[in-house]
């Protein structure tokens, strides 16, 4: 049983039921074709751009998960009577730091861009393209890591010994 249904198959069915062909094939296939090619127009790589948007989106998912984690930990301390240590207070889910994911990903993909057009015209900005995307990359995998480690997915020494390793490349 899974979500109440008797196999995935059910589940993916039942979801898709009133999706129809016609609404793929003439609104969502062009949208998704029109979207690539302006990342075709404003990136080097657009596969390295959907694998960097999709290392956010993991990241935004693990730090709600995390979130949760934390606010179910409060809750538990408050029904106790307890008090609530204030490292686990500050990482409560709050639904103001829902948009700041957002925000960044579009910061690094708009400074992406611009480094690319740069590198176009100022040989001295072409490197930085693959400087930058390489920090906003170690970023995300640093973020989605912490968070694993956090939610004790991950054992600590994994975590320290990443950060490690990245601060040696950095330097």
């Amino acid at each position: 049983m899974l979500f109440g249904y008797n196999s995935f198959n059910d589940l993916i069915q039942s979801t898709f039921k009133n999706v129809d062909t016609n609404l793929v094939i003439k609104f969502l296939i062009p949208i998704i074709i029109f979207i690539d090619i302006i990342f075709q127009f404003l990136f080097q790589s657009t596969n390295g751009i959907y694998f960097l948007m999709s290392l956010y989106i993991i990241d935004f998912f693990t730090g709600v998960a995390k979130s949760i984690m934390y606010s179910r930990q409060v809750n538990l301390l408050v029904k106790e009577n307890k008090q609530v240590p204030e490292e686990i207070k500050n990482k409560v889910l709050v639904s103001k730091k829902f948009p700041r994911f957002l925000m960044t990903m579009l910061f690094a993909l708009t400074l992406l861009s611009i480094l690319k057009f740069a590198g176009v015209y100022v040989i001295v900005f072409s490197p930085l393209y693959s400087i930058f995307y390489a920090v906003f990359l170690g970023q995300q995998i640093i973020s989605i890591v912490e968070n694993g480690g956090e939610m004790k997915l991950i054992p600590f020494d994994v975590v320290k010994k990443l950060k490690q390793k990245i601060n040696i490349l950095k330097n």
